[in-house]
């Protein structure tokens, strides 16, 4: 190429980024690390390809499984919770390892149990399955009165927007975790005394979070179940659908008509609210911004973005609804640089 075609040239990104690049012939070349400030991508060098790969997130999505409520749960055998900020108790049971201390997370130890039963499906590990028993024995000791596994300290979820929430409280993901432990423990030893646990639960989705359940109404007459029982609702989009995975997950060992009508509103309202979490990008991890004076959407990350595929996917192949499947390829698309214009 004519060495005179080519010169050094500035380029200025969003007016704040700064950096010097080539133009060569017709066409620019901009700096990768300029991209990267300006657009927060990724990038893989495969050096043996001689290849650069530019992404908006390395995370990668597993093939998207048709859900089992007795099978692989969300891909969890591929979860690793030993790699959180956990320690674990004499008995084996993990505590989540907070700045204001350590406890026992209901969603965490559900979550454990979970994985250690992927794990089994897919290896027949027996130390998997003794794991994964461990947990589901927990939560039959753990849970209280009321039917539910209440987290027993105090949780600031959001202090700019939400006042603390006072423990003890219960949260519609720990919940949800639980369902799907005690539903997969009694297929796994045909034990009844996982169902009956797991019933008792019920009470915890038809009782308010303003009268220490778990149940908020979006406009008035949508069950939502809250992951936080904040005043006002926060509506967090994943604990919703793990309440709902775990629903259905109990529903499908007990046949019981009352979880199908839980887990039934809950579906009612997903199809309603889907489109308000929809930001044309990515996806919003709560409604905060709606329900308080918060003014700008609480983004998820785009690892809550996967998830919340995972359990679009998992719930839309148990209902088959084309307003869900077209979400679900958006949600995708998102990954992709793919947005949504008017």
């Amino acid at each position: 190429m004519d060495s005179e075609r080519i010169k050094d040239i500035k380029i200025v990104m969003h007016d704040k980024h700064e950096s010097v690049g080539k133009l060569i012939g017709d066409e620019y070349y901009i700096p990768y690390s300029l991209l990267e400030k300006g657009y927060l991508t990724v990038k893989q060098f495969i050096a043996k390809e001689n290849v650069l790969k530019i992404d908006i997130t390395k995370t990668r999505l597993f093939e998207m499984l048709k859900y089992d409520h007795r099978g692989n749960y969300l891909h969890y055998d591929k979860n690793r919770v030993e790699n959180w900020n956990v320690t674990f108790d004499t008995n084996g049971i993990p505590q989540t390892v907070y700045p204001f201390g350590t406890h026992y997370n209901p969603t965490t130890i559900g979550f454990y149990g979970l994985q250690h039963y992927s794990l089994y499906l897919s290896n027949k590990d027996e130390e998997s399955k003794k794991k994964f028993l461990k947990i589901a024995n927990w939560f039959l000791l753990n849970q209280d009165k009321s039917g539910g596994w209440p987290y027993k300290f105090d949780f600031h979820y959001y202090p700019k927007r939400m006042k603390k929430i006072k423990g003890p409280w219960y949260s519609a993901i720990g919940m949800g975790a639980a369902l799907s432990v005690l539903s997969r423990a009694t297929y796994l030893t045909n034990d009844k005394k996982y169902l009956v646990s797991a019933l008792k639960a019920k009470r915890i989705f038809e009782t308010p979070s303003s009268a220490n359940g778990i149940l908020a109404k979006f406009e008035g007459k949508y069950s939502f179940y809250e992951e936080c029982p904040t005043n006002p609702p926060s509506y967090i989009l994943n604990g919703f659908m793990y309440s709902l995975i775990g629903l259905y997950d109990l529903y499908k060992s007990s046949l019981d008509r009352a979880v199908l009508k839980l887990y039934q509103n809950g579906i009612t309202t997903l199809k309603r609210m889907l489109p308000l979490y929809d930001l044309g990008n990515r996806t919003a991890y709560d409604l905060t911004h709606y329900t308080t004076d918060g003014g700008y959407p609480n983004v998820a990350k785009w690892g809550y973005h996967i998830t919340h595929i995972y359990q679009l996917n998992a719930l839309n192949s148990i209902e088959n609804d084309q307003k869900m499947a077209e979400t679900l390829t958006r949600w995708k698309d998102y990954l992709f640089g793919e947005f949504q214009y008017a």
